[in-house]
């Protein structure tokens, strides 16, 4: 079978982004299909307002661990406007459909947003080449930069509405990655039968408990103290100042022993950065973005992670990546999200919830979990459990593999 595959931000585990595309890809090679993914060039996108420069190749082609990649060089950074955003997306949309024109006829044509612009090369060769199309959403677009007010234009709010039931209505499957979104396409008409549900997924051979960096507490003067991690985008969903609020509080009340940890880059780093100065926060430390290589051994490390988004409902509806790296790391999460998660967590046993927005509470919760031992290790062996039994990588990706094989046999 052969796939093409649209992902705008491809990424392999030495990168600091989401690798849900490699490890479908390179699982679809492993069963002996052909798989040609069409990505954007991390290595030539800017990383901050600073570091834009012109791609040294417009087009490259690598093979990864059997997977052939084509990457276009068209520049995006967190740090963009959205207008700027906007003219990436459509720049990108362009530009792959036409690398994908030039691919060999493909079996099926697999798409995955965000943003919800990369559905429209994968539809366009799809009704070209014949062949079934899947397609898979990681968040709920339009609606979500909607709610934020990101998105506000009336008439691109219509065209992104329009796109996305079209979207829906010409896919042959479509991968959802929280059961939030698969009750909100229900809802919006999407026959069940057409949806396949695959969150994020644990990787167990890179994450483990014992994959600890031994070093890493040394080598900061945190030996004896309680650290609690938050790794992953730092934009406006994600509100990270409500991390630097609780550290203000958890100093106000005397609490030392409490460390938080920030690993990521955004639009807001600038701002935690000069806050962190401003305000001299002894109690944050703040990291580049990490290799997923590099992170799992400081997950390994750490007493806890925050998976933490700003106090949108739409938001209840993630399946954020680094939650299953945290339980495949055997480390309990602090979740403030207020949906599937939350009860996941909970009934588990493997973390905590508390509200969105209310740095209070998390600080309360923070400082309580720093004096749990006992409970904190329950959680932890918890934390690994869930991940072998309900998120392991293997087994959720198997039901994309299975979707693509399905619709491609059946074409």
């Amino acid at each position: 079978m052969r796939v093409l595959y649209f992902h705008q931000y491809f990424a392999t585990r030495a990168s600091s982004n989401a690798t849900r595309s490699y490890e479908i890809a390179k699982r679809l090679a492993a069963r002996g299909h052909q798989v040609t993914v069409v990505s954007g060039d991390s290595q030539s996108a800017p990383t901050s307002a600073r570091s834009r420069r012109s791609p040294r190749h417009l087009v490259r082609r690598e093979t990864i661990d059997g997977i052939d990649v084509l990457y276009l060089s068209l520049p995006y950074s967190n740090y963009f406007s959205v207008g700027q955003r906007l003219v990436s997306f459509f720049g990108f949309m362009i530009a792959a459909t036409v690398a994908g024109l030039l691919q060999p006829r493909p079996d099926v044509v697999f798409a995955t947003s965000t943003p919800l612009t990369i559905g429209v090369p994968g539809l366009a060769i799809s009704r070209l080449a014949r062949a079934p199309f899947v397609f898979e959403i990681r968040d709920l677009w339009p609606a979500v930069p909607v709610q934020l007010r990101v998105l506000t234009s009336r008439p691109l709010i219509r065209l992104a509405e329009w796109l996305e039931t079209t979207l829906y209505r010409r896919a042959r499957r479509v991968v959802v990655l929280s059961e939030g979104s698969r009750d909100a396409l229900v809802a919006r008409g999407v026959p069940p039968r057409k949806l396949v549900f695959a969150p994020n997924a644990s990787d167990l051979d890179l994450f483990h408990p014992h994959n600890g960096d031994a070093g890493f507490r040394r080598e900061r003067g945190l030996e004896n103290h309680f650290i609690a991690l938050y790794a992953g985008a730092l934009g406006r969903a994600n509100a990270p100042q409500q991390i630097l609020d609780a550290a203000v509080l958890l100093r106000a009340l005397g609490i030392e022993r409490v460390h938080l940890v920030i690993a990521g880059d955004g639009a807001e780093r600038p701002a935690l950065q000069e806050r962190i100065r401003r305000e001299r926060l002894s109690n944050v430390t703040l990291l580049p973005p990490l290799p997923k290589t590099k992170l799992a051994g400081i997950m390994g490390a750490v007493d806890l992670t925050m998976t933490l988004f700003a106090p949108y409902p739409i938001l209840s509806t993630n399946s954020p990546n680094k939650l299953f790296d945290s339980l495949a790391a055997g480390r309990p999460v602090l979740c403030n999200l207020d949906g599937w998660l939350r009860r996941v967590l909970e009934e588990g046993g493997a973390g905590m919830y508390v509200p969105a927005g209310d740095a209070a509470a998390l600080a309360i919760a923070l400082a309580a979990a720093a004096e749990e031992p006992a409970a904190l290790r329950a959680m932890s062996i918890n934390a690994r459990r869930l991940a072998e039994t309900t998120f392991d990588r293997d087994r959720v990706v198997a039901r994309v593999v299975d979707a693509l094989e399905s619709v491609a046999t059946h074409a």
